[in-house]
């Protein structure tokens, strides 16, 4: 199989983007110490990877309102859960998402949010959406802290948030409601909304043309749509992605591995093409670098790239063993071998490897 294609520069992937980044530049290495050189987040590579986020790695600043409401979340329930290696999975069409919904994984989602409010200094969304909103759509919500943050910023009328697991806050908004669905069926709204958001759905869509499709169609005159997704790649503009062979061996299997499922990773760089088929204009496509860690110089992408290291060591679990076992048919133990390597890719700041977030958003015509 062929190294995958995410390892090349971006401005190769995807020269038609309305807006990109600048190449990251990297601290000198006489700076990082040797490969042993340890700092605050490297010491993490000594714990287990089944260690949840600590407080203090959640000591954010900007101010994420939904970790208040973190305390109030619904508590376990075995109808609404089953359990497989060690993690907790929806029971509400089982085996339809194969990321966990424990709360190890709800932690990571809402460190996933913080990175992307460091993304968008603060805001929640790219798209051109006017003051005065009247509904908004959350689709595949997860904790629900983007729509509690949507709520109590944008003071819509209503933000219904969606999702397979209730894995949401008991206290809510007035405006803001969660309801247990599968974005993937028949939509029944009777009403049309202002907004549709839809973040991080890559893995969980079978058929991305008739998501869009169907958003188009519940969208009032002039509604917006906006589809951001940190899509699963391993990108890097130097020779240090020598450095990792272990994070693009994983990279190419879970690629592999969503795509037998039926729900592939790694297809972001399409939704621009997808929004357009489905009717939309005025689509624009936004593409932000975002570090594996701290090796940019730059003292902004150096804190997102410390998010984004803890991020991507509670992922791997996550992300890995339902597929692996379930579609590739690995050993708990191999999984774990492949793994281990690659938390130690993640661990060296001399890797100058990166993720991409798209932000892709299109109009519904006046």
């Amino acid at each position: 199989m062929s190294a995958p294609a995410a390892s090349q520069p971006l401005h190769d992937e995807n020269p038609q983007s309305d807006q990109t980044q600048a190449a990251l530049v990297a601290e000198h290495d006489s700076a990082l110490g040797g490969d042993d050189d340890d700092d605050d987040l490297a010491s993490l590579g000594g714990q287990s990877s089944t260690a949840s986020i600590t407080s203090t790695v959640l000591n954010y600043k900007y101010e994420v309102r939904a970790f208040v409401a973190n305390k109030r979340r619904r508590p376990n329930r075995t109808d609404i859960c089953c359990c497989q290696n060690g993690r907790r999975y929806h029971a509400y069409r089982e085996g339809e998402y194969v990321i966990p919904n424990d709360e190890r994984e709800q932690e990571r989602l809402d460190i996933h949010h913080h990175i992307f409010s460091l993304v968008l200094g603060g805001e929640l969304y790219c798209a051109p959406i006017p003051e005065g909103v009247s509904s908004v759509l959350d689709l595949g919500t997860g904790t629900g802290v983007w729509a509690i943050d949507m709520a109590e910023t944008r003071r819509a009328h209503s933000h219904p948030g969606i999702d397979l697991s209730p894995i949401q806050p008991t206290w809510v908004p007035p405006n803001c409601r969660f309801e247990v669905d599968d974005f993937e069926l028949d939509w029944r709204y009777t009403t049309p909304f202002d907004f549709i958001h839809a973040r991080n759905i890559e893995g969980s869509v079978k058929d991305h043309r008739r998501l869009f499709r169907q958003a188009w169609e519940n969208l009032i005159p002039g509604g917006w749509l906006e589809a951001a997704d940190a899509t699963v790649g391993v990108f890097c503009d130097d020779e240090t992605i020598k450095r990792a062979p272990n994070l693009l061996q994983w990279r190419e299997h879970l690629v592999e591995a969503s795509r037998i499922f039926g729900k592939p990773m790694g297809v972001a760089q399409h939704y621009k093409d997808w929004l357009m088929e489905a009717g939309f204009v005025n689509v624009k496509e936004v593409i932000k670098k975002v570090p594996f860690s701290p090796w940019p110089v730059d003292p902004k992408l150096k804190e997102l790239g410390s998010y984004q290291q803890i991020l991507m060591l509670e992922a791997l679990d996550a992300y890995s063993f339902a597929l692996f076992t379930r579609v590739l048919g690995w050993s708990t133990p191999q999984i774990q071998v492949l793994l281990a390597g690659v938390r130690k890719e993640l661990l060296d700041r001399k890797f100058h490897g990166y993720s991409k977030l798209y932000f892709v958003y299109g109009q519904k015509a006046p």
